[in-house]
């Protein structure tokens, strides 16, 4: 093989960090978009599941052969590989701060995870249990924007003064949310930090194939208030 392939799932977080990830290191791939919005899913061709037998994008495959699956492997296995520019600092405290940041987007991606049911379902017709699962979607979500707003005031990135792996990580996730519909009215500072990121080359590289910045086609957050206050 004589060039690098990274297998994405177009729009998902967890593939467009890997992409983000390789653009800001300017290394060159081609990103091979699996389709799973339709039967049979792309990730689980014989081919895709010989590559990863737990069909689940994104993979990294290296011009050299060597495998990588998982987003945060990935994003660890780019910075070992290719330490510069590096997305990661060597001084201990800030060091920890960018890896933590890193990890926790994860955390904020799962307290959103729930809204995601309101792409198939009515929410009128949802019950008073669905009904309080969104609400707590909500006010997780909510409490978790208050902590990232804190933190985006801190600096001019999510994690110091520099670019690190932390924004790699945090804005496909913010940026995510947003399509789906989320405000930031009174959080300047996070607004300020994505529309900071979005100018950067490798982010607008890396933004998924066909979206804009508006929200898309379903808006998420408002069903989801809807749904809360009818319960």
């Amino acid at each position: 093989m004589s060039e690098r392939v990274v297998y994405v799932v177009n729009g998902s977080i967890s593939s467009w960090r890997a992409l983000l990830c390789l653009y800001e290191k300017g290394l060159d791939c081609r990103a091979q978009r699996l389709r799973v919005m339709r039967e049979p899913r792309e990730t689980r061709s014989p081919e895709f599941l010989a590559i990863n037998p737990r069909g689940k994008a994104p993979v990294l495959v290296e011009p050299d052969g060597v495998v990588v699956n998982e987003s945060f492997a990935i994003l660890d296995f780019i910075e070992r590989r290719y330490p510069a520019p590096s997305l990661v600092s060597k001084e201990p405290r800030a060091m920890a701060r960018e890896l933590s940041l890193s990890h926790e987007a994860e955390t904020f991606a799962c307290a959103y995870e729930g809204l995601e049911a309101l792409f198939e379902r009515d929410a009128g017709a949802m019950s008073e249990d669905e009904r309080r699962s969104i609400a707590g979607c909500l006010a997780a979500v909510e409490w978790e924007l208050d902590l990232w707003e804190k933190r985006a005031s801190e600096s001019t990135f999510i994690a110091g003064d520099a670019l690190s792996m932390a924004d790699v990580s945090f804005y496909p996730t913010l940026a995510y949310m947003l399509r789906r519909g989320l405000s930031l009215e009174g959080r300047p500072a996070l607004d300020a930090y994505q529309r900071r990121m979005r100018e950067r080359a490798a982010c607008a590289k890396a933004f998924p194939e066909g979206w804009t910045h508006a929200v898309g086609k379903r808006d998420l957050f408002a069903l989801a208030r809807s749904c809360a206050n009818n319960g």
